[in-house]
């Protein structure tokens, strides 16, 4: 599969969904071989949208089309900067891929001094899930050729995420998680505590969402909860095994 992620700062995070909900309902289901998105804004307005697709003829179908056209001269408008693409040539699923009714999403980002060894992690990995950290639902990662990678974990709940972080883990985990940490350093980490995400919907059924809808869930999207410490708004690691916090770098 194709990975396209997009990032920028977006400081009008009502409009930013409108649009991605205006895509997933008017653009999406019309696409062949798109098989997801998943997007949300920090809690510091930055704007992360990872869109996948069965090949990277099927994305190329898709910006070759009007009505995309249309829609992204829309959406680039609500960025404030600088708007950053990357591209990944391969991605990998992560148990169901990033679920439809996660409640929280982390993704991180980095740059890998062995990209090959990246990736046999990430299926040694995969040999311990869903038993060894039942509260990852699913997931994607993908590496380029260059060492830059890109992986998202999906949560019921944040609380959930930060229990398993902090829970006993599986030996082989934990060597597991050591290797990464070698192998990354210091990542970036994105923590989407409102996430959006879409997929093609099955025959006969409603596209897939992966937040609630309607005036009180839009409100809790724009209104960070202003309780939260300095360190709980900032990214840390709950697919890891440290409880070490990491502040967000962008």
């Amino acid at each position: 599969m194709f990975l396209r992620v997009i990032q920028g700062r977006v400081p009008d995070r009502t409009a930013m969904r409108a649009q991605h909900e205006a895509w997933a309902r008017e653009i999406g289901p019309g696409v062949s071989g798109w098989r997801g998105a998943a997007a949300g804004i920090t809690e510091d307005d930055r704007f992360i949208c990872l869109s996948w697709f069965q090949s990277v003829e099927a994305f190329a179908r898709l910006e070759a089309r009007g009505d995309q056209r249309e829609w992204w001269a829309r959406t680039e408008r609500l960025f404030l900067g600088p708007v950053v693409a990357t591209e990944f040539p391969e991605v990998s699923l992560l148990l169901d891929g990033l679920a439809a009714e996660a409640g929280f999403v982390q993704v991180v980002q980095g740059r890998a001094a062995d990209p090959a060894r990246l990736r046999t992690l990430e299926q040694d990995l995969l040999r311990y899930l869903p038993d060894g950290r039942p509260d990852i639902l699913g997931g994607l990662a993908a590496v380029g050729p260059d060492g830059r990678f890109i992986q998202a974990f999906s949560f019921s709940s944040e609380e959930l995420a930060r229990a398993g972080e902090h829970g006993e883990q599986l030996p082989e985990i934990e060597e597991i998680f050591a290797d990464l940490r070698e192998l990354t350093g210091e990542p970036t980490y994105h923590d989407l505590r409102h996430p959006w995400i879409a997929a093609p919907a099955p025959s006969g059924e409603a596209r897939r969402d992966g937040e609630r809808t309607g005036p009180a869930a839009s409100d809790a999207a724009a209104q960070p909860d202003a309780r939260r410490t300095d360190a709980e708004k900032a990214g840390s690691r709950p697919w890891s095994s440290t409880g070490t916090r990491t502040t967000t770098r962008h």
